[in-house]
């Protein structure tokens, strides 16, 4: 698909190394969607585990509740009447209530006590009737039992009750319940209460624990791995459109972007390398039509999203005018091809010097250059400019005139009339209408007022001053003192075309070079 995205060299700064890892596009998708892929596997894995515990411990209350209430049931209320609280001796009553514990403990496993309570004037003051427990020391007859921080338990006198979350100390996780013991009047005499162990409870915790540790931990590994796939199938025409983009931003327009994919990137692809061809064919545009016209005006032109219209705008500006001493009498002498060689070299000397000082060349007429400081983009300065680009312009010549009697080209005028090229420059400040001329369907760029007509005639005057460069009173009022030292008054002079004289100067050489006379 043509050339591809060039790599930045080790030269060049590369645009990605000014993003650190976690700015990166394809980072922060993946932390995006990884995170809350991962972030959503955590919530129902807690989900999950907090009601596999909420259902065991229900599970285990309604198994406590029915334990108790059953116990309490099968206690004869009006035989536990009849033994006094602070009985200390078993009786033949204790032994078969702990015997029934026995029985049914050892049909659960769970099952770590059983007792009966009963209470006394002090709500939570209760004595132990009886206590059944598996490993450690049982509660006496008559014992005391402080349950002031046990509120469930005293609930349990009321109705049948049992504890909302295990309670885990020294000796494991337990879950109590109790019930009520009635007499014959219905009135409540005591409680049996169960602990029961919740190492059921304890072993599902750790088997959920366990479960949503492996399945969070094989979702990291998944979303590592498709994490990796995404990156690369996102990095990889990032990195190609990056620098594409930055090839394209440093001019080179022949880079285009190689994305055979059916997705975005594809198509974003299709239109990047679109949109650099539209750019390349604007450059050749650009660079053509600058050859044809000043480079400023090409970027006034192109730079605007109007076409360009007919007419101009009134400016104040320094035009310089040059002609080449000669030129029309040799031309008829020289070769042709010599002419153009000669004329090619020197233009295009003379074009670098004026783009140099932000000249604008309005025509080339043959050897005669017209340019403008000033127009069509502002310049404060455009008199010193004009007027700097005119003295490098002569010493360019006098260079010019030293490469051509080396190469061989002066060989063509040499001994004939004339022994070096020297060339007149006119400049003159003032107000000129700038702007296109000429048809709707053909036009221009140009400068058009007296200013133009004064450069012309100041160029014209060298011929009768023996002067290479002579410039007006306008273009003098407003240069710097360093290049007034330079500056001879010339006197008033009449020009072609103006009734009022104009007051003309010549210009020295900066560094003592010597300036190329003319004969009149």
């Amino acid at each position: 698909m043509g050339s591809t995205a060039e790599q930045p060299t080790d030269a060049e700064e590369n645009p990605l190394a000014k993003l650190r890892a976690w700015q990166r596009f394809h980072v922060r998708l993946t932390g995006l969607y990884g995170g809350t892929v991962l972030l959503c596997l955590l919530l129902i894995g807690l989900i999950f585990y907090k009601s596999g515990v909420d259902a065991e411990i229900q599970g285990l209350q309604q198994r406590l509740l029915a334990m108790v209430t059953s116990l309490a049931s099968s206690i004869d209320g009006e035989r536990l009447t009849r033994i006094p609280l602070e009985a200390t001796d078993p009786t033949a009553f204790h032994l078969a209530i702990r015997e029934r514990f026995a029985e049914v403990a050892k049909l659960d496993p769970d099952v770590e006590s059983i007792y009966v309570l009963r209470p006394t004037r002090e709500p939570t003051k209760l004595r132990f009737l009886v206590d059944y427990v598996k490993t450690g020391e049982a509660g006496k007859p008559g014992e005391e039992y402080d349950a002031t921080d046990i509120p469930v338990m005293i609930k349990g006198f009321s109705a049948p009750a049992v504890e909302q979350e295990p309670y885990t100390d020294e000796f494991g996780t337990t879950l109590s319940g109790y019930a009520p013991i009635f007499d014959s009047a219905g009135k409540s005499i005591g409680i049996v209460g169960a602990d029961v162990q919740a190492t059921r409870l304890q072993l599902l915790e750790r088997q959920v624990r366990q479960v949503v540790l492996l399945v969070f931990g094989i979702a990291v590994l998944l979303v590592g791995l498709v994490s990796l796939a995404v990156a690369h199938s996102v990095r990889t025409p990032l990195t190609r459109i990056i620098n594409a983009t930055a090839a394209v931003a440093r001019g080179n327009y022949n880079t285009l972007i190689d994305l055979p994919r059916k997705d975005e990137f594809g198509l974003m692809g299709q239109h990047f390398n679109s949109m650099v061809a539209g750019l390349k064919d604007r450059e050749f545009i650009r660079e053509t039509f600058g050859r044809y016209v000043s480079p400023e005006v090409a970027n006034a032109v192109l730079n605007t999203d109007k076409m360009p219209q007919l007419g101009g705008e009134e400016r104040v500006v320094s035009v310089l005018f040059s002609d080449l001493r000669g030129y029309s009498t040799l031309a008829e002498r020289l070769p042709p091809v010599a002419v153009v060689e000669m004329m090619n070299q020197y233009l295009t000397e003379m074009h670098a010097l004026i783009d140099k000082y932000h000249g604008c060349v309005i025509e080339f007429m043959g050897d005669a250059i017209l340019a403008v400081f000033g127009a069509p983009y502002y310049q404060p300065d455009h008199s010193e400019n004009a007027l700097r680009c005119a003295m490098e312009m002569r010493d360019h010549l006098v260079e010019l005139n030293e490469k051509w009697s080396h190469s061989g080209l002066a060989r063509y005028w040499k001994g004939k009339e004339l022994d070096r090229w020297g060339a007149r420059i006119g400049i003159h400040t003032g107000p000129v209408v700038a702007g296109n001329v000429g048809s709707p369907t053909r036009f221009k760029y140009t400068v058009i007022g007296d200013t133009v007509n004064v450069a012309s005639r100041l160029e014209t005057l060298n011929k009768e001053l023996n002067t290479d460069i002579l410039l007006s009173d306008d273009v003098y009022a407003h240069l710097p003192e360093d290049l007034l030292l330079h500056i001879k008054s010339r006197g008033p002079h009449q020009v072609k075309g103006r009734e009022q004289s104009v007051n003309v100067y010549s210009v020295e050489p900066l560094h003592g070079a010597k300036i190329i006379k003319f004969s009149k």
